[in-house]
């Protein structure tokens, strides 16, 4: 299992990203493996200037804190972790190979 958001600092050099899941209006999820664990995950990778230019970085903000007390339900996929560089927006959602939940 992946490291807790708690006990690591995420960095992109921590993953392998694959190939594109799908797309949204400010960014992309990608399937990704976590170098040490090896563990599968999608990694959703959100433009910043496109959310600050939309003014929506509080929906983002939002998003997290509510993903992150979520645990345990089979709807809702897992928040392991997030974080970000000067571009981006990163987070560590589990990967759900079924597709996306509204399929």
């Amino acid at each position: 299992m992946i490291e807790k958001k708690s006990q690591k600092r995420w960095k992109l050099d921590d993953f392998e990203v694959g190939y594109e899941l799908g797309r949204g209006k400010f960014g992309q999820v990608y399937l990704a493996k976590e170098k040490k664990s090896k563990y599968l995950v999608a990694l959703k990778v959100l433009k910043r200037n496109q959310l600050e230019k939309s003014n929506v970085e509080h929906q983002l903000k939002r998003e997290i804190e509510i993903q992150s007390h979520l645990r345990g339900h089979h709807n809702i996929l897992q928040l392991y972790g997030f974080f970000a560089d000067k571009d981006h927006f990163y987070l560590i959602l589990e990967y759900a190979p079924g597709g996306e939940l509204y399929k």
